[in-house]
């Protein structure tokens, strides 16, 4: 009856063995994601705010140089959904 169970046994180890063995996030891994995340959030808002200067005072001097900048930025990030810890 014992080798009958032993590969199942065996199996359901395994299994469940390699949902426990996630790897851990290093600190340098966090910060590193921590300042990604940073610096994602200051290019949308930066493209955000040359948007507002270029649409809403476009005789303005700054208007040329907010205008690079845009060209520069690139579009809008796509939103990405926020990961679960």
């Amino acid at each position: 009856m014992f080798q009958k169970f032993f590969p199942l046994l065996m199996a359901a180890a395994f299994l469940s063995g390699g949902v426990a063995c996630k790897k851990k996030e290093t600190a340098a891994e966090r910060q590193a994601r921590a300042v990604e995340a940073f610096k994602l959030k200051q290019k949308i808002e930066a493209i955000k705010t040359y948007t507002a200067l270029v649409t809403k005072y476009p005789d303005s001097d700054f208007a040329p140089k907010a205008q690079e900048r845009l060209t520069v930025l690139g579009p809008l990030p796509a939103a990405t959904p926020a990961k679960k810890k």
